[in-house]
């Protein structure tokens, strides 16, 4: 099992100082420059993607995911996603009391809930699930 002959170790915390300088390299297979993401959003691990191509790793980026995972880093990450959209939802209905209806320019808060949420789930999907 991937992950298992390494003893599990404490998620990287990495302030802004600490990440060194973006390097953007090309798809290897298309030759366009990639896009650097930070896995899961708070891992401390910076993947290149390519929208065409899917996820590169560099040396020990897999395995040091695999132990971000291990340790929960994954749920924790799922949580601070959920109370994020749980604000966003509050700050909806707040919009909606202040103006008095349930549209804004036209577009009924049920629809942008709806959207929001099939944007985060589409979102973290293709995220872990990569071709």
């Amino acid at each position: 099992m991937l992950g298992n002959a390494f003893p599990a170790r404490a998620p990287k915390t990495l302030s802004g100082a600490d990440f060194p300088k973006a390097v953007y390299v090309p798809c290897p297979h298309c030759g366009q420059l990639m896009n650097r993401i930070n896995f899961a959003h708070c891992s401390g691990v910076i993947v290149d993607v390519c929208r065409g191509h899917g996820t590169w790793f560099d040396r020990d980026e897999l395995r040091e995911i695999v132990e971000f995972i291990r340790v929960g880093g994954l749920e924790v990450s799922r949580q601070k996603e959920h109370q994020e959209i749980k604000y966003e939802r509050e700050q909806l209905k707040s919009e909606r009391v202040r103006y008095g209806h349930s549209e804004l320019n036209g577009v009924s808060f049920s629809e942008i809930e709806r959207v929001y949420g099939l944007s985060a789930a589409r979102g973290l999907l293709k995220f872990l699930i990569k071709e």
